[in-house]
C-alpha cells in the first residue's frame, strides 16, 4: 500500500469514527437532538469528506439516515451521497419487529 493509500485509509477510518461520535453526541445533547459538539463533529466530517469522499451510507447509524443528517451534511459540501431510503425503512421495520418479539422482563 502506498503512503497516499495509507493516508486515505486512515482518513476513512476517522470519518467512520466521527459519524459514530456524531450519533453519540446527539443522544448526549441536552435536547437529545443537537449540541455544539454536534456542530464541531459535522465540521470535521465535512473537511475529511472533501478529501476522500462520502462514507458509505450502509456504515452510518440508522437514525442519522432517517433524520436526513447524513444527506444534509453531504449536500452542504456538494458531495453526491445518495441513500436507499427504502432499504433504510425496511431495516427500521425489521428492528421494530424484532423489538416487539423480544420477551419482556418481569423483574
Amino acid at each position: 500500500m502506498s503512503e497516499l493509500e495509507t493516508l486515505r485509509a486512515a482518513v476513512r477510518d476517522e470519518l467512520d469514527s466521527l459519524w459514530s461520535d456524531l450519533n453519540n453526541a446527539r443522544y448526549s445533547a441536552i435536547s437529545g437532538k443537537w449540541s455544539m459538539q454536534c456542530d464541531f463533529l459535522v465540521e470535521r466530517i465535512k473537511k475529511l469528506t472533501a478529501l476522500v469522499g462520502p462514507t458509505p451510507w450502509e456504515s452510518i447509524e440508522l437514525q442519522l439516515l432517517e433524520d436526513g443528517i447524513y444527506q444534509r451534511v453531504h449536500a452542504e459540501v456538494g458531495v453526491h451521497a445518495p441513500v436507499d431510503m427504502e432499504h433504510v425503512a425496511r431495516t427500521r421495520e425489521q428492528i421494530d419487529a424484532d423489538r416487539q418479539r423480544e420477551p419482556r422482563s418481569t423483574h
